[in-house]
């Protein structure tokens, strides 16, 4: 018999050699250490804008830095590493490309954001 006739495979076994990545949580480290740093440091960008230059904060919520502001900037740094640690843990590495994609999204929106910022600072 030839390999592959007559044989039934599991959905699982089907999908595994097609789309299998070798990644687990602990590879999500990185591009949560970068995205940790660009909100460092449009934070700190902010606080100079704002105290320093006497910027004025133009978006009405985060007047003053509240707490929750912060906390939902950190926040969701974490989202892709919690998200690879459960897909990890529940062996659906098949899936594990979904929080890859979602940080490189919030890399580049946070790289915007800081480089935006940057730029008005430095223009004034």
């Amino acid at each position: 018999m030839v390999s592959g006739e007559g044989e039934k495979l599991s959905p699982d076994e089907r999908w595994e050699g097609i789309f299998s990545l070798d990644f687990s949580w602990k590879d999500m480290f990185f591009p949560t250490i970068v995205l940790v740093a660009l909100n460092v440091i449009d934070v700190v960008s902010t606080f100079y804008a704002v105290v320093i230059l006497g910027f004025v904060e133009l978006n009405p919520l985060a007047v003053g830095f509240p707490a929750w502001i912060i906390l939902l900037k950190f926040g969701v740094c974490l989202i892709p590493v919690v998200c690879a640690y459960v897909l990890d843990k529940s062996m659906m590495q098949n899936y594990m490309l979904l929080p890859i994609v979602f940080s490189i999204i919030l890399i580049e929106f946070y790289t915007c954001i800081v480089v935006f910022g940057m730029r008005n600072i430095f223009l004034t």
